[in-house]
């Protein structure tokens, strides 16, 4: 009996730092904020756990987890096709008409999201990121190495600060690294800021990355002028 009360305490203190464990992890495994669930339905949940039953912790497992959702995710998610309007969900047609009629138009500057998110700066002659490229000049410079790029130990640091998830972040760099070296120079660096502050104001980023966005110095790797 004695044991039992032991391990019940010893449960509830475990519950109760929750909070520094949550911040152990994100320390030992770079792990961002907004990859754990909500601490105070996770201390719910764990009251009615029998801990005795956790299996051990498996760092190789959760290596293989991480490359999944950094890269084999993204593909699958790629590859799945936009819902046709005109389907249907659950034998119910979707609504057409109306207030709704030409919500994807993209022939007028009101279409939906038309120039907003990723989308501001298209058709403009200045690269958008350039705008506000000043603010991130001197982080830039203070991660640098002596090559002249930032390294992607030293990016996922800096870029970890905003507290998205982990797969998101991965994406963003997979867009900002326009040249596919691994690593950023001043303007991917620049672009990683601007992917970033776009999905913080609550949009979607694209899978490709528009041809508006691609820095001016990168355009002769994709094609451009």
């Amino acid at each position: 009996m004695p044991s039992m009360f032991g391990k019940d305490s010893k449960k509830k203190e475990l519950i109760k730092g929750l909070d520094q464990v949550y911040s152990q992890l994100q320390r030992e495994h770079q792990i961002s904020s907004g990859d754990f669930p909500d601490i105070k339905k996770m201390q719910a949940e764990l009251l009615n756990q029998d801990f005795s039953k956790f299996n051990l912790l498996k760092p190789k497992l959760i290596e293989t987890v991480d490359a999944m959702l950094a890269n084999d995710i993204a593909k699958l998610m790629a590859k799945i096709p936009l819902e046709d309007i005109s389907s249907t969900v659950k034998g119910t047609t979707l609504v057409k008409g109306g207030v709704f009629t030409g919500h994807q138009d993209t022939s007028t500057p009101f279409g939906f999201k038309q120039f907003e998110g990723a989308e501001a700066g298209r058709g403009e002659v200045e690269w958008i990121v350039s705008r506000e490229k000043s603010k991130y000049d001197d982080v830039y410079e203070s991660l640098c190495g002596p090559d002249g790029k930032v390294a992607g130990s030293s990016a996922k640091q800096e870029m970890q600060k905003s507290k998205l998830p982990n797969t998101v972040l991965a994406k963003i760099w997979k867009l900002a690294d326009v040249d596919k070296d691994g690593m950023l120079d001043n303007d991917e660096f620049a672009l990683a800021m601007h992917l970033i502050n776009v999905k913080l104001d609550g949009h979607d980023l694209p899978e490709a990355l528009p041809d508006h966005l691609i820095p001016p110095s990168k355009r002769p790797f994709n094609g451009g002028a």
